[in-house]
C-alpha cells in the first residue's frame, strides 16, 4: 500500500498509508488529509487510484500543486519517491519496498568460497585503464570489458535528468551482463539510512526481488563489490531463508563509487536456471558502476542547481507582489510628514505596514510583524493585509477591529504562527490619535520634553481565543514626532552581540528629530549599518515616522 510522507517545517515528519482510492487534500476539514495553513487552499489537490496507477490532481487550487517542481496542467501519474508540494507542504509518495523489492534481514555468509569481494582500489576506472595498458591485466581474460565499457560510455554522454539516467544505466547493466533481476538504489544524503529505490527490474514473474541487509551493508558501509558464483551450491547460505526460497543462483552487488564516497549501489541476480555469474562479470559491473557514480552525482547537482533556479525566480516574483502589498508612496497630508519603508533580510518578509485612508477622512496607521521568516511569513502576512483591510471599512474602534481580526487569523493560521501588530487611526484635524497595541514593539512618542513608549493593550494576533483588546489615545501637537518598527531595529546586533535597543532608537530621534522624516530614516539606517558593521541583517526591518509640524 503507498504511503505518503509529509513534511512541515518545524513539525517531525509522518507517513500516512493511501488507505482508499480517493485520497483529499486541503485546508478544509473535510479532506482526508488536513492542514491548518494558508498557504493551502480549501481543496487542493486529489491523489485517486486507478487500475494499477495512483494519479495526482489539483482540485483547482489558488497557489497550484506541483510534482517534482512542475506545476501541475492535469492528472499526473505518481511513481516511488516522487515529491509533491502543496503550498509550504511537502508529500513524498513513497511505493512501499514489499511491492517492488525488499531488504531482508537473512544473512549470507561473505568472504569465503562462493562468494568473492573486489576492494574500492579494483573499483577505478582510471586504475583499471592503467593496469590494462601496463599489461597487468590478461587481455583474454577481459576481452568483453572494453566494448561493454565503451557502450556505456557512449550512452553515457547524454545528459539525462536524474529519474531517466538511473533507467539508461539500468538498461547499460543489462546489455553488458545477463542478468534477471536488478535494481539500482541510491543513499539519502541527508539521511544516510534511509535508502531510495530508483530502478527495479524484474524478469521473474510472481517473485519479488529481496536483497540481504548484509550485502547492503557490506558494500555501502566498507565498499566492496560482492560477487557470489553460486548460492545454491554453497552450504553456507542455508541459513540465507531470502536466497532458498526465490531459487538465486548467483548475485552480484557493486557500489556506486565516485572515488569519494558510495552513494549507492547496483545490484542483479539469477536464478536457478541461468547462468553464473564470473569474476568478469563483477569486475565489469563494478567499473560501470564507477563510471555511472560520476553521472549520478552530477545529474544530481544539475537538477539540484535547476530547482534552486525556478526557486529564485519564484521568489523572484513572489518578492514583487510582496512589494506591491506595501504602501506605493508615502500620504501627503497637510501639517504633517507621513513616511514608512521597509527592509526585508530575505527576498521576502514577514514585516508589514500601511497606510488607509479611511471615508471618515481619518487615516489609518498599521505596522505589524509576522513570526518567522520566507515564505510562510510572506503568505501570513498577505492574509492579514487583506483580512486588516477589509475590516478596517467596517470598524469603526481600533479593539474592535483587532478582536475581529484575531478571530479571522486564527482560523487561517497553524498554532506556531502569530502576528504582532499595532493599528491607529489619525484625527487629521485635530490631531487625536487612537490606537490598539497588540503585543507589537511599542512605538516611541516624543514631545518636545519627554518620550512615552505606546505599550501593549491586548496579546499578539493568531494565539489566544477571545482575546480582548483595549483601546487608548494620544493627542499630537505641532512638533510632536510618533515612531513606530519592528524588531529589526532595535534587535539589529554589533559583532559584540550588543543590540542597537530602545536606548539606541531613543538616544538618535531625540538628536535628530528635527530632521525631515525621509531624512531621519534614510540615517537611522546609516546608524544602524554603521552600529553593526554592515553585518547581513537577522531580522527584517520596518519604520514609520509620523510628525506634525504645524
Amino acid at each position: 500500500m503507498p504511503i505518503l510522507r509529509v513534511e512541515q517545517k518545524q513539525e517531525k515528519p509522518f507517513d500516512l498509508e493511501l488507505n482508499k482510492d480517493e485520497f483529499t487534500i486541503g485546508r478544509s476539514s473535510n479532506n482526508d488529509l488536513t492542514f491548518n495553513n494558508l498557504s493551502l487552499s480549501r481543496h487542493h489537490a486529489k491523489i485517486s487510484h486507478q487500475g494499477d496507477k495512483w494519479n495526482l490532481e489539483d482540485s483547482g487550487s489558488r497557489n497550484g500543486t506541483f510534482l517534482n517542481g512542475i506545476r501541475l496542467g492535469q492528472s499526473s501519474s505518481l511513481k516511488h519517491g516522487d515529491v509533491i508540494q502543496l503550498g509550504e507542504i511537502i508529500l513524498r509518495f513513497i511505493d512501499p519496498l514489499s511491492d517492488r523489492l525488499q531488504v531482508t534481514d537473512t544473512s549470507p555468509a561473505l568472504g569465503l568460497g562462493a562468494t568473492f569481494m573486489l576492494d574500492t582500489d579494483k573499483l577505478n576506472l582510471k586504475s583499471y585503464t592503467k593496469e590494462a595498458k601496463s599489461g597487468a591485466v590478461a587481455a583474454a581474460s577481459d576481452e568483453n570489458i572494453w566494448p561493454a565499457l565503451n557502450q556505456a560510455a557512449a550512452a553515457l554522454i547524454t545528459h539525462y535528468p536524474i529519474d531517466r539516467l538511473v533507467e539508461v544505466i539500468m538498461d547499460i547493466v543489462f546489455q553488458a551482463i545477463p542478468a534477471e533481476r536488478g535494481a539500482l538504489i541510491l543513499m539519502d544524503p541527508k539521511m544516510p539510512d534511509n535508502l531510495n529505490i530508483k530502478s527495479v527490474r524484474n524478469t521473474s514473474s510472481g517473485q519479488n526481488l529481496q536483497i540481504s541487509r548484509t550485502i547492503i551493508q557490506e558494500v555501502l558501509q566498507n565498499r566492496k563489490a560482492v560477487l557470489t558464483m553460486d548460492a545454491q551450491a554453497d552450504d553456507r547460505f542455508e541459513a540465507a531463508q531470502s536466497i532458498q526460497m526465490q531459487g538465486i543462483r548467483s548475485i552480484i552487488c557493486v557500489p556506486l563509487w565516485n572515488e569519494r564516497e558510495v552513494i549507492g549501489l547496483i545490484y542483479i541476480d539469477n536464478l536457478i536456471a541461468r547462468r553464473t555469474f564470473t569474476h568478469q562479470d563483477l569486475r565489469l559491473l563494478a567499473l560501470i558502476a564507477n563510471m555511472a557514480a560520476v553521472k549520478v552525482e552530477n545529474a544530481i547537482l544539475l537538477d539540484e542547481q535547476i530547482q534552486k533556479k525556478r526557486m529564485e525566480e519564484q521568489l523572484a516574483v513572489a518578492a514583487q507582489i510582496q512589494r506591491r502589498l506595501l504602501p506605493q508612496f508615502n500620504p501627503e497630508i497637510q501639517n504633517y510628514e507621513v513616511f514608512g519603508t521597509n527592509h526585508s533580510c530575505y527576498e521576502i518578509g514577514g514585516d508589514y505596514y500601511d497606510f488607509i485612508l479611511k471615508t471618515d477622512g481619518k487615516l489609518a496607521i498599521v505596522i505589524a510583524d509576522v513570526s518567522g521568516k520566507g515564505v510562510g511569513a510572506a503568505l501570513l502576512m498577505a492574509a492579514f493585509q487583506a483580512s486588516l483591510r477589509t475590516l478596517a471599512i467596517t470598524e469603526k474602534d481600533p479593539a474592535s477591529l483587532m478582536s475581529q481580526l484575531n478571530s479571522v487569523m486564527l482560523q487561517n493560521s497553524t498554532g506556531n504562527k502569530y502576528i504582532t501588530a499595532f493599528y491607529g487611526e489619525l484625527d487629521i484635524l485635530t490631531g487625536n490619535f487612537l490606537y490598539v497595541n497588540a503585543g507589537h514593539n511599542p512605538p516611541l512618542f516624543l514631545q518636545k520634553e519627554e518620550h512615552t513608549f505606546l505599550k501593549a493593550s491586548g496579546p499578539v494576533v493568531g494565539i489566544v481565543p477571545g482575546a480582548k483588546y483595549v483601546s487608548n489615545q494620544i493627542q499630537i501637537s505641532a512638533q510632536d514626532l510618533l515612531f513606530l518598527y519592528t524588531d529589526g531595529i532595535t534587535e539589529s546586533q554589533n559583532p559584540q552581540e550588543e543590540e542597537f535597543g530602545e536606548d539606541g532608537v531613543i538616544e538618535f530621534l531625540r538628536k535628530h528629530r528635527l530632521l525631515a522624516v525621509d531624512e531621519l530614516s534614510a540615517l537611522l539606517e546609516s546608524q544602524i549599518r554603521e552600529f553593526t558593521k554592515d553585518a547581513p541583517p537577522i531580522d527584517d526591518a520596518t519604520v514609520v515616522f509620523v510628525k506634525r509640524i504645524a
